[in-house]
């Protein structure tokens, strides 16, 4: 399994985590609270954690290929829900 781990600052991160997970969950199998949340998609697997300072994603895929439409999936739709005040996602792979 290939690993990548990002960050979101953001002291709304409980409010952006419920959203994102809400929304991914009309298509695929998300488990969530207002803490942590986990959406199986097709490419692999993104665990989500909120805190007082951000959204933190940990996504595991099978391949490389599989991990960067992860990435991509994940940053287009924190994009998509912060138009109005821009966010981007960090991620640091490992």
């Amino acid at each position: 399994m290939i690993h990548a781990q990002g960050h979101v600052a953001t002291p709304e991160a409980s409010r952006w985590l419920q959203r994102l997970c809400h929304h991914f969950s009309r298509k695929i199998a998300v488990q969530y609270d207002a803490h942590q949340g986990r959406a199986e998609f097709p490419w692999g697997v993104c665990e989500m954690r909120a805190d007082a300072q951000a959204l933190h994603f940990a996504c595991t895929a099978q391949t490389g290929e599989a991990l960067a439409q992860g990435r991509f999936t994940i940053e287009e739709h924190v994009k998509l829900f912060a138009r109005r005040a821009p966010m981007a996602v960090q991620w640091d792979f490992g």
